[in-house]
């Protein structure tokens, strides 16, 4: 029986804690997207204690995901990291005595994973040759840049 993502929350009564130093294999974040990829290990370092009825995890989480470029479509590695994560869970919903962690894990990494990235720490050689295809940013804050707004024009007096 494999215990990874496991805390037994009796061992954490009386002032107890669990201390969690692993490298998890990413396996569990179980992504069958061809342009989200994980391939290196999941280091999950932290903490299990008990807070009167609360079960609280304090982690720190480091991990890599392969994205495309957004401007080239080479492979980027993008690190990702979660320092000083807090999560509590009260123990009634802990029932068994046993807290498996592997959801909240998976739910944490996957809402840091960027949408995008670009290659060369954010300058893609190849910008120059798209540049002609991609919109100029602009930095002033003209009405146009606002969007659509189709009630500015209406008086709001009754």
């Amino acid at each position: 029986m494999d215990d990874t993502f496991k805390i037994y929350v009796e061992q954490l009564r009386d002032g107890h804690e669990e201390t969690i130093d692993e490298a998890l294999d990413p396996g569990f974040i179980d992504i069958a997207e061809p342009d989200l990829t994980f391939d290196k290990p999941v280091m999950l370092k932290g903490v299990a204690y008990l807070a009167e009825q609360e079960l609280v995890l304090r982690w720190d989480i480091r991990t890599e995901v392969l994205l495309p470029c957004s401007i080239c479509n080479e492979s980027v590695r993008v690190p990702i990291h979660v320092g000083n994560f807090y999560h509590s869970e009260s123990l009634e919903k802990i029932k068994s005595g046993v807290y498996n962690f592997e959801t909240l894990l998976r739910e944490t990494i996957l809402l840091e994973a960027p949408f995008f990235a670009e290659c060369h720490e954010g300058i893609c050689p190849r910008r120059r040759e798209y540049g002609k295809y991609l919109k100029e940013s602009s930095h002033s804050s003209s009405d146009q840049d606002e969007g659509y707004r189709p009630f500015a024009d209406v008086d709001w007096k009754l």
